[in-house]
């Protein structure tokens, strides 16, 4: 009974440090947004949202598209760069955007979203 007891005790003993340690990690910080710009496409119903994110020590630039309407939680990642690189979004009309970039290192790279093509091209 004893031993039960004192199995108990250092069990208990071992989920309040866990705990405690946990708890007293620093948080981490949450991740920024930095928007660089935004372009509507022809018919004014879709929207491209150029914008870095930076999380820690990472950083990526990324291309979304969303409804013109929709809150920018809505958007979808069609284009995402490792770091800090230039990106310009060309509409050729309402259902077909291009992305030129002259990234070395894509994360994403997508070929549509919804009824919307995208293009990657990439330039020197």
């Amino acid at each position: 009974m004893k031993l039960l007891v004192a199995l108990s005790a250092i069990m208990l003993a071992v989920g309040f440090a866990t705990l405690w340690f946990w708890r007293s990690q620093p948080a981490e910080e949450p991740c920024a947004t930095r928007e660089i710009a935004q372009s509507r496409s022809p018919d004014g119903r879709t929207q491209a949202d150029v914008f870095e994110v930076r999380c820690g020590n990472s950083l990526s630039t990324h291309v979304a598209l969303r409804g013109a309407a929709a809150p920018v939680q809505a958007r979808a990642d069609v284009f995402i760069a490792a770091g800090t690189v230039p990106v310009k979004v060309i509409w050729n009309d309402a259902r077909e955007v291009v992305v030129e970039s002259p990234a070395q290192r894509l994360l994403v790279e997508e070929n549509s979203w919804r009824n919307v093509a995208v293009r990657v091209r990439r330039v020197r």
